[in-house]
């Protein structure tokens, strides 16, 4: 089978699967790159609130927003920066390979990957992109016997929600309906690719009440006095409101937002 990397330099995980919309052929060209997956890596799929860091965009600015309330217990069962592929293949290019912001629920056994955009991309490319993690989850479990993973929350779900999570402004997109379509269409197929019985997933792009154009802060200072705080305050609670109100966005023949 063919591998995906470049030259004499040992493939990283996600060498070629960019701008696919089947998550299956992702899964594919992963194993093609790393057809006996290892790591020795502490992180890997583990669920974190990693709230430091540099601070860079408004994209960054919401997502350590979400990991210091649910470090506070203002929005449980919330995490961020989850690591996909740590320590697989070519680790010194996978080092950015994590999941923005996932949800797990234990009592439904759901984990919710979400890829967010605020302010760069557009939702079709975070679609794309969210495949890619989604891969990367479908590699890791297959493997599991391998891989570190064996005791993480996250290799026990039975549904995995692979979400997009952007502005309504971001929306319409116009090459977003086709690519939900054939990446739908890819999910279906995962059961009989992977061999995991009882696993499902599903794929939605997600929009943010429209009332929620603006972040409630400017700067990094401002963003831990409102969020890195046992008590809930008026900006955290905008955040909190923000992240509940997520709705789907229907779309119609030409993938305009209806």
């Amino acid at each position: 089978m063919q591998r995906f990397g470049m030259g004499n330099q040992k493939p990283a995980l996600f060498d070629g699967t960019c701008g696919i919309d089947d998550i299956v052929e992702i899964l594919d060209r992963m194993e093609a790159n790393c057809p006996s997956p290892s790591s020795t890596s502490k992180e890997l799929w583990r669920l974190r609130c990693a709230k430091g860091g540099r601070l860079q965009g408004k994209e960054t600015f919401l997502e350590k927003a979400v990991a210091m309330l649910a470090d506070n217990d203002h929005m449980p069962g919330w995490f961020n920066q989850c690591p996909a592929a740590s320590g697989i293949g070519d680790s010194s290019r996978n080092k950015k390979r994590n999941v923005d912001l996932v949800h797990w629920c234990a009592e439904e056994s759901r984990l919710t990957l979400i890829e967010l955009k605020w302010g760069s991309g557009t939702p079709t490319g975070a679609v794309r992109q969210i495949l890619r993690y989604g891969a990367a989850y479908l590699l890791c479990r297959t493997h599991r016997d391998r891989l570190p993973v064996g005791n993480r929350p996250a290799m026990s779900a039975m549904h995995v929600a692979l979400r997009v999570a952007a502005p309504t402004r971001d929306y319409p997109d116009k090459d977003l309906r086709d690519c939900l379509f054939r990446a739908r269409k890819s999910l279906d197929r995962v059961p009989g690719r992977t061999g995991l019985p009882g696993l499902s997933m599903s794929l939605d792009a997600l929009a943010f009440p429209e009332w929620f154009d603006r972040l409630p802060f400017t700067n990094s200072a401002e963003l831990r006095n409102s969020c890195d705080r046992a008590e809930l305050t008026e900006e955290g609670r905008i955040i909190v409101d923000a992240f509940n109100g997520l709705a789907s966005v229907p779309l119609d023949r030409d993938g305009a937002k209806g």
